[in-house]
């Protein structure tokens, strides 16, 4: 019969100790119980349990993880920080549409900020930081509030900085009704570009590249206000946030400049 995965699982979860010393460096048997302050029976158990999911190999009574073991720690170290960041960003997260989905190359290893009652603005920090000393952003854009237009306007007067945005048809048309911001002057610069999305969006995605490295987020919003914020700046959650965007900037279609 096939396994699936259950012996392996029960061995990084019981013997997570074992695991994280040997990763460290190879070891006998006596330095991993002089390393875990741990008994001669324990860590005996603990080497039987990773050879029989293969984990585990020995040199002259020297053990060290192999191949496999490697790639389960690591599976295992994904798999808690993306939990992490499940737990602290959860009241966001429920506010997300029931058929949204994000990877745990997203989540892993995230920073969250959500917003307090008496500073809702305090989450959009983050990015506003990152967007002062960027040279592009992309997004996507479900809403848009009046600020956004100020702060992007504001960032581009700035030379140096690209700006695309993706946003809903009904944003598209909704920046027009906007006549006491400078929406025209952001519409018509050379470094903004505009495109009309193919379907609903999910959630604000973006990526900022910038001289410290690029970040990708998503912005949380509850009635006008950014009410949380996940940031992530690992190269598999910027690769992912790239090729969502991507993907859906090839479906969209680009929105005219005024003449």
């Amino acid at each position: 019969m096939e396994s699936d995965g259950d012996a392996l699982r029960s061995a990084l979860h019981k013997r997570a100790d074992v695991f994280r010393a040997l990763a460290d460096a190879p070891a006998s048997k006596p330095e991993l119980v002089d390393r875990l302050s741990s008994s001669r029976s324990t860590v005996d158990r603990a080497i039987a349990d990773l050879e029989d999911v293969d984990c585990v190999e020995s040199r002259n009574g020297t053990y060290s993880l192999t191949p496999a073991g490697r790639f389960a720690l690591a599976e295992r170290d994904r798999y808690a920080a993306a939990t992490r960041t499940v737990e602290r960003a959860a009241p966001l997260l429920n506010e997300l549409p029931r058929d949204a989905s994000l990877p745990s190359a997203f989540l892993a290893g995230a920073t969250v900020t959500v917003a307090g009652p008496h500073a809702p603005s305090e989450a959009a920090t983050a990015s506003s930081e990152l967007l002062e000393r960027a040279t592009a952003m992309r997004g996507l854009a479900p809403t848009v509030l009046k600020s956004d237009v100020f702060i992007l306007n504001r960032a581009l007067d700035r030379e140096g900085l690209d700006v695309e945005v993706i946003a809903e048809p009904e944003v598209v048309e909704a920046l027009s009704a906007l006549s006491d911001t400078p929406v025209a002057s952001l519409v018509s610069r050379d470094s903004f570009s505009l495109y009309r999305s193919a379907g609903p969006i999910p959630y604000a995605l973006w990526v900022i590249e910038g001289p410290e490295g690029d970040h990708a987020g998503i912005t949380f919003r509850q009635t006008g206000d950014a009410t949380g914020m996940v940031v992530n700046d690992s190269p598999d959650a910027v690769e992912w946030a790239d090729a969502e965007l991507a993907s859906r900037r090839e479906a969209a279609t680009p929105v005219d400049r005024p003449v």
